[in-house]
């Protein structure tokens, strides 16, 4: 299970459009020490291939398999987008987990976010959360 660090979560975050939105969560994970500088561009030609949307108002920005090399260690950064963020095809997304895997490790954290935010309710609650206390004490609840 993930453990959610107040370091790794930002929230009132606002973006226009979800290529801004990935644009910040892209910043977040170079800034963090997870990525190199180029990464955001792998993030936004893996969006452009397949939508990272996952439901229940849920993203899951990673880079493109060709961009791994620009991955230095694992890692994720997660966003509250309390106005929501339009991802496409008429979806809309209020918490965007961005995530910086080497090999395949992006599909164990996918699984345990799958499990943690696989619920409508529950990321209703997470868009509203005003404190990083609320937000992970309501990210931690299985």
């Amino acid at each position: 299970m993930l453990k959610l660090s107040e370091d790794s979560l930002h929230l009132q975050c606002r973006a226009a459009n979800k290529n801004e939105a990935i644009k910040i969560a892209a910043n977040a994970l170079e800034k963090a020490g997870y990525v190199k500088p180029g990464f955001m561009e792998g993030m936004l030609a893996r969006e452009k291939s397949v939508s990272t949307y996952i439901g229940a108002g849920v993203a899951f920005p990673h880079c493109a398999k060709e961009n791994l090399d620009l991955v230095l260690k694992t890692g994720f950064q997660v966003f509250q987008f309390p106005q929501g963020v339009s991802w496409g095809a008429g979806k809309v997304v209020f918490v965007v987990v961005a995530v910086a895997a080497t090999g395949n490790q992006h599909i164990q954290v996918l699984a345990d976010i799958a499990s943690l935010l696989g619920d409508e309710v529950k990321t209703t609650l997470l868009a509203s959360a005003k404190t990083k206390q609320e937000f992970i004490s309501q990210f931690e609840k299985a």
